[in-house]
């Protein structure tokens, strides 16, 4: 049955699907398709006002010294981190994957991790993942916001080759791996990359990455490489036939091949360091089209794809005499949550209608967020969406300004102490100075993204399955054969990855996940029990306040 691909919807207006997107996603063949350094002392964040689920955002505790028992550990000198984007947990035992396999036996794997920001969406996750830090500090909220009484998209190529994203993280003052992993090594090279999401590659190097790069139709109908201008690649890099697709006609994986293939042309003619890549196909069509884990012979064969790129990166790192000296990172920037129910635009529409005022932009997906032009309206808008008593909002928020810009619970179905103080955590990680002023989360199953899209999968907000993402880390200085069920959130990536390469995560908002490493100093144990009495809590309720959605 053939299938048309629809933008995601905001404001009421659908987005333009790009050229790529369009011709990527329909025109196939086939059917759907990280010595541990010490660090400065690092003060402790402002708490945010209004919730104490607030303060699980702060930066790191106080550096204390390494014991002086624990033995050296040589820090891993590569760095392999892969997002599947919108993968969701489950999808890595699907089926007998052998590289994914034994890589899980030569490191540790974390059961409950999750984005623990909004929007949980591609351009944030990404952001969160090269910066350590939640969107409160990094600046991207989404795919687009409200701005100077205008919306400020990213939904665009032209956009984001102008350095808008990148910009922004500069104007944020936050630091990316990419930065302090080249302020210590500055003749390595970083190297950032995805299939057509631009918007995933771009972020995650940064503006330190040397080389930014993405795919989009080329001339005589091929698929080739582009680079964002200022992080533009060795010309060999993006010239080898096995890098460039004949057409855009591609089957399942296809895309995510030639990403893996541009990966490797960046190891071998630039010898990468790092090396991070977005494989852009578990999103979609997998995810949005498919449906996810609804779709099990797809995520199948999208999975065993993966592993034989997996098997091809590391059989390189080996015959280059590094792959014992490489980090490998697999992850997520989102979860991915089948749809049972499409919430009609009218009850965000009617609610800001009815308060009297207008919304210069609506983010719809597992949750709303509406940004208003009267911000006092805010609470007339969360009562007046909670009204219309469609049994796929679950709760909703607005904005209130004193003592400092909060989140308050206005009401909702079914919504716990527990589950209020999770959706709160959440909800806070938007405040930049831009966030919106009302957050309706749908509940587990539910989507307010447009029903014309036809999508059988959705994400974005606070439900348990838009935010349960795999984390997986093997490599120098890691736990083998290790897992572990405690949280681990989006933000503790970064500074982990670094740690273990014997950079410190200077200014980093996230946690060193202690538990995945061989050797861990005391502060670094101190801080992330800490972190792990704190998230435990949420994730539970996040977790059961989904069961129990789905079943009513």
């Amino acid at each position: 049955m053939a299938r048309k691909e629809t933008g995601r919807r905001t404001g009421g207006e659908a987005r333009k699907a790009s050229p790529l997107r369009s011709s990527i996603a329909w025109k196939r063949p086939s059917r759907r398709y990280t010595a541990i350094l010490l660090s400065s002392y690092l003060a402790f964040a402002t708490c945010l006002a209004g919730f104490t689920g607030v303060s699980l955002h702060n930066r790191s505790e106080p550096m204390a010294f390494a014991s002086s028992h624990a033995p050296a550990v040589s820090p891993a000198k590569f760095l392999v981190l892969i997002v599947l984007d919108g993968a969701r947990p489950d999808y890595l035992g699907l089926t007998k994957l052998p590289h994914l396999n034994s890589l899980q036996s030569r490191g540790t794997l974390f059961s409950n991790a999750f984005d623990g920001i909004l929007e949980s969406e591609t351009p944030t996750g990404h952001t969160t993942l090269s910066t350590g830090s939640p969107p409160s500090a990094n600046g991207i909220l989404g795919f687009d916001w409200a701005q100077n009484d205008g919306r400020y998209s990213l939904f665009n190529p032209k956009v984001v080759r102008s350095g808008a994203m990148e910009h922004i993280m500069q104007n944020a003052h936050v630091p990316t791996i990419a930065g302090l992993f080249k302020a210590k090594h500055p003749r390595e090279r970083v190297v950032a990359l995805s299939g057509h999401k631009y918007y995933a590659a771009d972020p995650l190097g940064g503006p330190s990455a040397d080389a930014i790069m993405y795919y989009a139709p080329g001339s005589g109908g091929r698929y080739v490489p582009q680079a964002i201008p200022g992080h533009v690649p060795p010309a060999s890099v993006m010239d080898g036939k096995d890098v460039i697709g004949p057409n855009t006609h591609l089957g399942d994986g296809g895309e995510d091949s030639l990403a893996t293939n541009l990966a490797l042309a960046a190891f071998k003619h630039m010898r990468a360091h790092i090396i991070m890549i977005n494989y852009p196909e578990f999103d979609w069509p997998l995810g949005h089209v498919d449906g996810g884990n609804l779709d099990r012979k797809d995520a199948v064969k999208l999975m065993q794809n993966f592993d034989s790129d997996l098997g091809k990166i590391e059989d390189a790192y080996r015959k280059a005499g590094v792959l014992d000296k490489t980090l490998f990172i697999v992850t997520a920037d989102h979860g991915m949550g089948p749809i049972k129910r499409f919430i009609p635009s009218t009850v965000i529409n009617n609610a800001v209608l009815q308060a009297g005022t207008t919304a210069p932009d609506v983010g719809n997906n597992t949750a709303a967020y509406v940004w208003l032009a009267d911000h006092t309206r805010a609470l007339q808008v969360a009562k007046n969406v909670l009204a219309a008593r469609d049994p796929g909002v679950q709760s909703a928020y607005y904005l209130s300004p004193t003592p400092k810009p909060h989140y308050v619970l206005a009401g909702g179905r079914f919504v716990n102490g527990k589950v209020n103080a999770a959706n709160i955590y959440m909800a806070n990680t938007l405040m930049n100075g831009h966030e919106p002023d009302v957050v309706v989360m749908a509940k587990a199953g539910a989507t307010f993204s447009s029903s014309a899209a036809h999508w059988k999968a959705d994400h974005g907000g606070g439900s348990w399955e838009s935010q349960h993402i795999p984390l997986l880390i093997a490599g120098p200085g890691v736990k083998q054969g290790t897992i572990v069920g405690q949280g681990a959130q989006l933000e503790d990536i970064a500074p982990t990855a670094l740690s273990l390469m014997g950079v410190s995560p200077v200014g980093m908002q996230g946690k060193i996940l202690a538990d995945a490493m061989t050797s861990p100093a005391g502060w670094q144990t101190t801080a992330r029990k800490g972190e792990i009495a704190r998230i435990g809590p949420l994730i539970s309720a996040l977790a059961a306040q989904d069961r129990y959605e789905m079943s009513h």
